[in-house]
């Protein structure tokens, strides 16, 4: 699966944040993460009208996580960054009407979406850059996750 460009660096502009723990300037974060500064600045807005990260104006200005890294999820970034693409691709599918096999596979697309959105809310920016810090256990705590969501969404059934 490869994520768009807007979801990329949006991730890479948070996981920055996240390891810098302070203000950073638009100018910096660009340079650093290598994203179009201009194309930063619009995703910014995004991820400021969500709640995700704050932005300070003036010289000594730039953006901060709004939150602590571990209470924010990777669920929220990506759902601030490309809401409009998930929504519509919902709309198109919840407007299809069928037969009982149209709604059997439509129940499969269901329960995937509901499992990768609960994998991706257990996934929280402090989680990322732990791993990133240290990537050869990254995949074992990925993996652990991923197993523990799985548990957690039986059970609830």
């Amino acid at each position: 699966m490869q994520l768009k460009a807007s979801t990329d660096y949006g991730m890479r502009a948070i996981l920055y944040l996240a390891a810098q723990g302070t203000t950073c300037s638009s100018k910096d974060i660009a340079e650093d993460m290598s994203i179009p500064r201009d194309y930063l600045i619009q995703l910014a807005q995004l991820l400021r009208n969500a709640g995700i990260i704050e932005a300070r104006p003036g010289k000594h200005g730039g953006y901060r996580l709004a939150k602590d890294p571990a209470d924010t999820n990777v669920l929220e970034i990506l759902e601030a960054l490309d809401d409009d693409a998930k929504q519509s691709t919902r709309a198109k599918r919840d407007a299809r009407k069928g037969g009982a096999m149209v709604q059997d596979i439509k129940q499969a697309y269901d329960l995937i979406e509901e499992s990768m959105d609960a994998y991706l809310a257990s996934l929280t920016v402090q989680m990322l850059l732990d791993c990133a810090r240290n990537a050869e256990d990254s995949r074992a705590i990925l993996a652990e996750r991923l197993q523990d969501e799985s548990r957690r969404l039986i059970d609830a059934k």
